[in-house]
């Protein structure tokens, strides 16, 4: 299901906001437009502020790269560093580079995708986040019992950056480059475009579900790497919680130890103190005086809360929202 099938998109029945709008400024999955042997055209690639569409290369994905944030409270040490509060609160998410010849070429939401581009993008994020109603972003509430939609995002590193070290003020740890087969990147990228896609807005988040199940930022993007390299089946093992997304890629063999990696806030630091970081967070402001104050969401009602539990926590056996 694509974005354009959803006119106007409200949360859906299996969520506690069901008829609610849902809140899309900033996090939309992509659609697929028109696919060939070479390219994808899809809608809903996200830079600079706003959502663009987007031809993507079938080769020429040159680097993929892991990285990990804590979004815990931060806890002050005695020598007056911090740490996360809670060390299993992490966010997984995918780093591509491409080479020059394969950047992605970003064209007007409403233009067709020929001729000059707008932009071209050679270094991007996949990332599989929460997505709700105005008003009510990630909490574990709501992840623990299913009223979110997981959306299979894409946006610019540069709007990574902005997002997650200016505006939010957290450290992106990142991982040595993966060490797999150009073909094997080039068809990661292609399942996840086609994730998103297929996924659109209609699948709930879940953060864990028993029996031992989940839908969440780490396991869909660690199902999907192992799909395409085939991993052994005892390599699987306790990828479904984001408690240690590096012992993940050392359980596969794809950390390679010894690579010094810079965080993203160290690699990123000429351009956050560029004129162009400015920019960008003047288009933040913008965009937030232009679009209407939304009212607090709405409450959940307890006894709807432990219905909702007793649901999430049961394994849905006809597979209807099973990972």
């Amino acid at each position: 299901m694509g974005l354009q099938d959803m006119t106007p998109p409200v949360m859906p029945a299996w969520s506690a906001y069901a008829g609610e709008q849902f809140n899309l400024t900033e996090r939309r999955p992509l659609a697929i437009l028109s696919e060939t042997d070479e390219i994808f055209v899809v809608e809903g690639f996200y830079h600079r502020g706003q959502f663009w569409r987007a031809v993507i290369s079938k080769i020429g994905v040159a680097e993929i790269i892991g990285q990990r944030l804590n979004f815990s409270k931060p806890t002050r040490r005695s020598d007056g560093t911090t740490k996360p509060s809670l060390f299993f609160l992490n966010h997984v998410q995918a780093r591509l580079k491409t080479e020059p010849d394969h950047a992605v070429r970003l064209y007007p939401a409403d233009a067709e995708s020929t001729g000059t581009p707008v932009h071209r993008i050679a270094d991007f994020c996949y990332s599989v986040e929460a997505v709700g109603l105005h008003g009510r972003r990630w909490n574990s509430s709501d992840a623990l019992l299913g009223n979110l939609a997981l959306v299979h995002r894409f946006l610019s590193t540069e709007d990574v950056t902005f997002e997650r070290i200016m505006r939010e003020r957290m450290t992106v740890v990142q991982s040595p480059p993966l060490p797999v087969e150009p073909e094997l990147r080039n068809q990661m990228l292609h399942h996840a475009i086609r994730a998103s896609h297929d996924a659109g807005l209609s699948r709930p988040y879940f953060m864990i579900r028993l029996p031992f199940s989940a839908t969440n930022c780490t396991s869909e993007p660690l199902k999907l790497l192992d799909g395409v390299l085939h991993t052994p089946l005892w390599q699987r093992t306790f990828y479904r919680l984001p408690v240690y997304p590096r012992g993940y890629l050392k359980l596969r063999g794809l950390w390679q130890d010894g690579t010094a990696t810079p965080t993203l806030n160290e690699e990123m630091a000429a351009w956050i103190a560029s004129d162009e970081a400015a920019q960008r967070r003047q288009i933040h402001v913008d965009n937030k005086k232009r679009i209407p104050k939304a009212e607090a969401a709405h409450g959940v009602s307890r006894w709807k809360n432990v219905s909702r539990l007793f649901k999430a926590l049961r394994s849905d056996r006809k597979g209807k929202h099973s990972p």
